[in-house]
């Protein structure tokens, strides 16, 4: 980061290995479209508008459940049949998103039924056309895109795609495949976050899915959402991770290619985090920690919430040390830069972003926490009071302030906030506060966890996850350890007593397997 804003304020002279680089790769580009034009080429070029596509495979007959899928995006605008685009993934009913120039594509579900690893013409399962561009989608992120598979067909223009290594971790119960990692991930490492700057698109098809947690879903955690700044990946917040309670909540990361467009990031984390379309909450609370241009994106985002009724509730937003006043840094980097990135010239002071980005106060019951930094390591300190990198000012913008509950100020830098114990002690009491949707007698049995015991394929995927990490809890409602404290729960307790048919598929599981465990709960 510094290395970044150093090349900003001195632009005339030698700066970052890294800006250097892909400066010459944005050069490459350029030389390339001229002489050899392709849709694959365009999404490369920083210059250019791409578009956020989502949307999710509808499999109305289960018949592609159990299969590795694929969705491509294909264009014939320069190139006849041009592959522009490939998410991979498992199981339909999945969400995807794919980055696209402007055009017209055709996009093509395939899924992979001989089980060979290749996605050929014989297995198209899906099949959508659409068009992008700036006055169909204003906003750059066209979502709902689902695509109804059906019987595979055979497409005899397209070409075989080998499924990448990267592309077969184990499958998720909840989450798209490869959404589980441990930080000490090499998807986290500088070298993928720096893509993220200066080639979006290349991040992109390295981290796809934007979403990342450390492990499957469990529903009784409150999820903590953390949101790196510009260069930045949910590394940054290791210090922060291990000090949360993880009986309690359940750290879910925005990686996203730091480089782009703050307005379309914005949009793309409404729709996957807040809107409840992607990730649905119900009732449950959601908490926001938000480290420098991440706060940003996420202010932005908050724009849009809170509109529809099905939106995710969120409960609290911590910025940390977050330009809210931009960065007069952007603005000269935008006017010497040998490339200019879209965050550059929205986080210009007096860029339409910034100017914006206040237009809808948050609401008297939502709780924002501002925290700023205020110690500038620097031994030549030459301008206003920063933290070596955001100037005080901006951190602490009058409105953003105007809008918060509380302000709260510690003497670290910019990256060393995320490390510092009074900091991060700060944080927790904070998110302690958040009240979960289960009362606390209930929590105890949730974090008690299920039953070890063997389930054969009698009982689904569901049925399993309930009784092997939520057993004993519906054990306690069961035998009456727990009184059932919303309707659902007191029609399951009607079931298991007999007094009600069994409707649903974890009513009926949850019968079975009294039946077949006469004993385990005693």
């Amino acid at each position: 980061m510094k290395s970044l804003l150093f090349c900003l304020l001195i632009p005339f002279i030698s700066c970052s290995c890294s800006y250097l680089k892909y400066a010459s790769i944005q050069a490459e580009y350029s030389r390339i479209q001229r002489a050899k034009p392709g849709q694959v080429n365009v999404k490369h070029m920083i210059d250019q508008d791409t578009f956020f596509v989502l949307g999710k495979t509808i499999d109305e007959s289960s018949l592609y459940s159990d299969y590795y899928l694929a969705v491509a995006a294909y264009s014939s605008k320069f190139k006849e049949n041009e592959r522009v685009d490939t998410m991979y993934f498992a199981g339909a009913g999945t969400h995807y998103g794919l980055n696209l120039p402007e055009g017209v594509f055709t996009l093509l579900v395939f899924a992979d039924t001989n089980d060979n690893k290749v996605f050929d013409q014989t297995e198209v399962v899906g099949e959508r056309t659409i068009e992008v561009n700036e006055e169909i989608v204003p906003g750059k992120v066209l979502g709902h895109v689902d695509i109804t598979l059906a019987t595979a067909k055979r497409v005899d223009w397209v070409g075989d795609i080998p499924m990448p290594k990267v592309a077969q971790p184990k499958k998720s119960q909840f989450y798209p495949v490869g959404t589980i990692r441990s930080l000490d991930d090499p998807l986290f490492d500088d070298n993928v976050a720096t893509l993220g700057m200066y080639d979006p698109a290349s991040f992109g098809e390295k981290a796809p899915t934007m979403f990342y947690a450390l492990e499957e879903d469990m529903a009784h955690k409150i999820p903590v959402l953390f949101v790196h700044g510009i260069g930045g990946s949910p590394r940054a917040f290791l210090p922060i991770v291990d000090r949360l309670d993880p009986d309690r909540y359940k750290p879910w990361f925005f990686y996203y290619p730091s480089g782009g467009d703050l307005e379309q990031l914005a949009d793309l984390f409404y729709r996957i985090f807040l809107s409840g379309k992607v990730a649905n909450l119900g009732e449950m609370p959601i908490i926001i920690v938000a480290h420098s241009m991440g706060g940003l994106i996420v202010r932005e985002a908050l724009n849009k919430h809170g509109d529809r009724s099905g939106d995710n509730k969120v409960m609290l937003f911590v910025s940390i040390a977050t330009p809210f006043g931009g960065h007069p840094a952007a603005a000269s980097g935008e006017k010497h830069g040998l490339i200019v990135l879209p965050a550059w010239r929205d986080v210009n002071p007096s860029s339409p972003f910034i100017r914006d980005l206040y237009r809808k106060p948050l609401p008297d019951s939502f709780n924002h926490q501002l925290i700023y930094a205020y110690q500038n390591p620097d031994i030549l300190k030459i301008r206003e009071n920063s933290d070596g990198v955001v100037p005080l000012s901006s951190q602490l913008h009058p409105i953003a302030q105007q809008q918060s509950k509380g302000q709260f100020g510690f003497d670290s830098s910019h990256t060393s906030i995320l490390e510092d114990e009074e900091m991060i002690a700060y944080l927790l009491n904070r998110i302690t506060e958040v009240r979960n949707i289960f009362p606390e007698e209930h929590l105890q049995y949730l974090i008690d966890g299920g039953y070890d015991v063997y389930l054969s394929d009698d009982y689904s995927p569901d049925v399993q996850y309930i009784i092997h990490n939520y057993g004993k809890y519906f054990m306690a409602v069961t035998d009456g350890s727990l009184k059932p404290f919303y309707p659902e729960q007191e029609y399951f307790l009607k079931v298991t007593k007999g007094e009600a048919p069994a409707i649903t598929e974890i009513d009926k599981g949850w019968l079975k397997f009294l039946r077949d465990y006469p004993d385990v709960g005693q």
